[in-house]
């Protein structure tokens, strides 16, 4: 079973006009924060998802962000569920929210948290997002559409955000502490400027294999006597 602390706010909808009954936002274990899971009422019931995007190519939808634990899910899907049950049967102006209880005395130090990142550079970026990178935190939680990004003062990391109704954007998953979000940062710009070099070590590669190539070729081919010589030599015979 898992056994981790859980923040859990549960925002309902009171007029809901689909089959999204609440927003929720949940932390686990003073970490990592999680923003925009659903509270959705399906055929067999209510059950909760995770915040997601949607693939523009396949037009199919992923989780941005997830626990990589199987009984971690179930504690937060019962755990929402919870929530909203409790939420929801309240008035909207007795729903508070008390403020997380959280410091850096009981965060967990950074030297201590396992992260696991992969980077994704662009090949031929557009715009200044130069790659997009997946992070796990503590084998608990994964993190997807991390982006690596060019700004005036050089490269930083932006975590993955989705835009409100009012067209401002917000983090939908991002570390509870400065410490942890500087080591996030800091892992994947390492990540990033290692796949740039096995990029460039590749390209150079290349290029060397194919001017090579075409030595081989040259090489290769018998010389070939132009047709006014041959015209001449037939002449003469």
């Amino acid at each position: 079973m898992a056994d981790n602390k859980l923040d859990v706010r549960v925002y309902p909808i009171d007029e809901p006009k689909g089959s999204t009954k609440a927003f929720a936002t949940v932390s686990v274990d003073d970490m990592i924060a999680i923003r925009g899971l659903r509270v959705v009422e399906g055929e067999k019931g209510l059950f909760v998802t995770m915040p997601q995007s949607q693939d523009k190519k396949t037009n199919e939808y992923h989780d941005i962000a997830f626990p990589l634990d199987g009984d971690l899910r179930k504690e937060i899907t019962k755990s929402v569920l919870s929530e909203h049950d409790r939420t929801s049967s309240l008035p909207p102006d007795l729903r508070g929210y008390e403020k997380s209880d959280i410091s850096a005395a009981k965060a967990k130090n950074v030297n201590d948290i396992k992260l696991d990142v992969r980077v994704y550079p662009l090949d031929e970026p557009k715009g200044s997002t130069k790659a997009f990178a997946s992070v796990s935190v503590d084998d608990l939680i994964a993190i997807r559409g991390v982006r690596v990004v060019e700004g005036e003062k050089g490269l930083f990391v932006a975590m993955p955000q989705s835009q409100d109704k009012d067209k401002n954007f917000h983090d939908v998953a991002f570390p509870l502490s400065g410490a942890l979000r500087k080591e996030i940062s800091k892992t994947v710009l390492a990540g990033f400027e290692a796949a740039d070099k096995i990029a460039d070590r590749k390209a150079s590669l290349g290029e060397k294999l194919a001017v090579g190539a075409e030595k081989a070729a040259r090489a290769a081919s018998p010389p070939q006597r132009s047709a006014a010589k041959s015209h001449g030599a037939g002449a003469l015979e």
